[in-house]
């Protein structure tokens, strides 16, 4: 049993990259972990009581997301754990992914935060030392390693 990791954002694309981590959790009888990080570029500490609701709503957006990967993997007999953290999204993602010693990190090509994806995912394959593959938009794959 081995264990892949989820990065997460409830975009289209990130909900394209859970289907094809949960079908190769399933083929390979590994445990789903998923994440979604709140982005603390965009959320720092809260000093003003709008940036206080701004970080509220985005902890809960990052739960729902959680969440909703979570249904979609029991669906499929397949064992999930699910977090949310708080910091860069590609450094918290490495750092989770060493955390939990994933063999496969997946990422969709393209999010919801103001830093697509994309360059999430081009982060994580120049700088992780694990296999990512990124879900682009019309279901093929970028690997690397």
């Amino acid at each position: 049993m081995g264990t892949i990791l989820l990065a997460t954002d409830g975009s289209e694309y990130a909900r394209q990259a859970a289907e094809r981590a949960i079908e190769l959790a399933e083929e390979r009888g590994a445990t789903l972990h998923v994440i979604c990080v709140v982005d603390q570029r965009r959320f720092g500490d809260p000093a003003l009581s709008s940036s206080e609701l701004a970080t509220i709503y985005a902890e809960d957006h990052a739960a729902v997301c959680v969440g909703e990967v979570t249904d979609m993997a029991e669906e499929h007999d397949v064992r999930v754990e699910g977090d949310t953290r708080h910091g860069t999204p590609h450094e918290v993602i490495r750092e989770y992914a060493d955390e939990i010693d994933a063999e496969l990190v997946v990422v969709g090509e393209h999010g919801s935060h103001e830093e697509h994806f994309s360059g999430v995912g081009r982060k994580l394959l120049e700088e992780s030392d694990r296999e990512v593959r990124v879900i682009e938009a019309e279901e093929q794959e970028t690997e690397g390693e």
